[in-house]
């Protein structure tokens, strides 16, 4: 018999600040968490038992929060601790959607999600898709710290209406945001 083969995703992420006359700060760069939803969604993937439409299984969303616990978290976080809501993430450029997560295999309630531009997602491998997260100068300035993000697949139990699941999750240390710098989060995925 031969080996199986093992799928073990791992993720890095980078947290730059890029003020306006393009100085750049990195205020965070370490690994993430790769959650059990992301088994889930790969279990549907590869049992063709999920959505019939690849864009159910592309990540494509994104939250950030500001309750976000450095000291306690782990594989099995479903949801963001404190999720921004369409309101906290301001006039800027983040084009955000209402949409009912799935929160430890049910339907959580409808929770305020930024779309990933398909330019903003990059191939840097055959293993390794890198995802730019854009918070510009004009959004998500709130007077709480940001403190934790969480990438979400699309649809891969394909319900109508789509429903997101997390996939990999990160809480850091409180970064106000504020217009002097557009925020800038490199997350790294490789399978």
């Amino acid at each position: 018999m031969g080996k199986k083969s093992k799928l073990t995703p791992t993720g890095h992420l980078t947290i730059l600040k890029i003020y306006k006359d393009g100085t750049e700060e990195t205020v965070w760069d370490e690994h993430n968490v790769i959650t059990s939803g992301m088994g889930v969604a790969l279990s549907h993937l590869f049992t063709a038992s999920g959505s019939e439409d690849i864009e159910g299984f592309q990540i494509g969303q994104f939250q950030v929060g500001v309750s976000g616990d450095v000291d306690n978290y782990g594989p099995e976080i479903f949801a963001l601790s404190s999720a921004l809501t369409d309101a906290d993430y301001g006039d800027g450029g983040a084009v955000v959607t209402s949409r009912s997560a799935i929160e430890n295999g049910v339907l959580g309630v409808a929770k305020d999600f930024v779309s990933i531009r398909y330019s903003n997602i990059h191939r840097l491998s055959k293993t390794a898709v890198r995802f730019t997260l854009v918070l510009d100068d004009q959004t998500a300035n709130i007077q709480d710290e940001l403190t934790e993000v969480g990438l979400f697949m699309n649809n891969p139990q394909g319900l109508v209406p789509p429903s997101p699941i997390l996939v990999a999750y990160r809480p850091f240390a409180g970064i106000k945001k504020t217009d002097a710098f557009s925020l800038i989060f490199l997350w790294t995925i490789q399978f």
